[in-house]
């Protein structure tokens, strides 16, 4: 049995099944029909008035919700939290990395849990990694419509991914599950920086570990697999960059905020990253992402944070999430909660 936590614990461990118990669920990709154990205990998911929640709206549509499945690209501030801390219990976030979108300190001081599906996605990221580093390396796209690559001579042409060393920043489930891939199925030389070294996984893939410069100095293709927070923000830096090997491939499969743009463009305009790949683009906001577009669009591939998002991964995440808050409001707790709810687990 979980153990209820903090000062500001709701009361009870098994809320009624009441039709006013709400669970709020954002995101317009989730299948409906993957909801159904939450209505079989008797909650009523719902959808939000709009896919694009600003923070108001956020918490009217908290309002009451003693659950909420966070699919889309809304924060849940520490202002919505506290507005609904009432009755909300837990939000399952769908992904891992929820740091960038739940304030986790909030919900730990208000005694709402926080989960994640990590796991769920890491074959689906891992293989669009891989994907885009063959996109990238065989320069794929500049051939498409039965054109020539510019190939102004032999040493213009690509390189197998045997004979290219390529580095990954971050060794969690999916840099280790596409560090995998390109030594087993490929035979890439790779190495990584993490900061957690991975004994277990070097040993079995015979993977170098480096310092995060070191790792650049070496890579033809440098891989960026972090998740956002305020320490990996800006991780790769002008520091970084300019040690990567003139015509490197930099892809960035994470969050483009760990990528420093103007470092990026300085590095770009230089010839140090040839071409640098995208799952997920920085905001409009932001004018030296938009500056990179302008001056390097042709070596640029950039998709709409799409990774994650194959039937079979989105599935799993849901089924995963929609058992975490299951467990939370049966149970009080879940095994796939983070931060300080962890140590709520009995």
């Amino acid at each position: 049995m979980m153990q209820e936590h903090g000062d500001h614990a709701h009361p009870g461990v098994n809320l009624p099944p009441e039709a006013a118990a709400r669970i709020l669920v954002t995101g317009a990709w989730i299948d409906e029909s993957l909801l159904s154990p939450l209505r079989d205990l008797g909650y009523a998911p719902r959808r939000p008035s709009s896919p694009f929640l600003s923070e108001d709206a956020l918490i009217s549509e908290l309002r009451g919700a003693v659950a909420y499945l966070h699919g889309g690209e809304e924060r849940a501030t520490p202002r919505a939290l506290r507005a609904v801390r009432e009755t909300l219990r837990v939000v399952a976030f769908l992904g891992v990395g929820y740091e960038n979108f739940v304030d986790v300190a909030a919900a730990d001081e208000l005694s709402i849990v926080v989960t994640n599906t990590a796991g769920a996605a890491t074959d689906s990221v891992a293989s669009f990694t891989v994907g885009q580093i063959i996109n990238a390396n065989w320069r794929i796209p500049q051939g498409l419509g039965n054109r020539l690559p510019d190939w102004r001579g032999p040493h213009d042409l690509p390189h197998e991914l045997s004979a290219r060393r390529v580095g990954i920043i971050g060794l969690g489930a999916i840099g280790a599950r596409i560090a995998d891939i390109l030594t087993r199925s490929f035979g890439a030389d790779v190495a990584y920086f993490s900061r957690t070294r991975r004994h277990d996984v070097e040993e079995a893939l015979g993977l170098r570990f480096l310092p995060l410069h070191e790792l650049a100095e070496r890579s033809d293709i440098l891989v960026v697999m972090v998740p956002e927070t305020e320490k990996t923000r800006a991780m790769v830096d002008a520091g970084v960059l300019a040690r990567m090997r003139p015509g490197a491939v930099l892809v960035n499969t994470a969050r483009p905020a760990i990528v420093d743009p103007a470092a990026l463009h300085a590095s770009m305009r230089k010839g140090e990253v040839h071409l640098a790949v995208f799952d997920g683009y920085y905001g409009p906001d932001c004018e030296m992402g938009r500056r990179l577009l302008d001056d390097f669009g042709d070596r640029l591939l950039v998709t709409g944070h799409v990774a994650s998002h194959t039937q079979e991964a989105t599935a799993r995440m849901v089924r995963q999430a929609v058992r975490s808050i299951a467990n939370v409001l049966t149970a009080g707790g879940d095994e796939h909660a983070v931060g300080l709810t962890r140590r709520a687990r009995r």
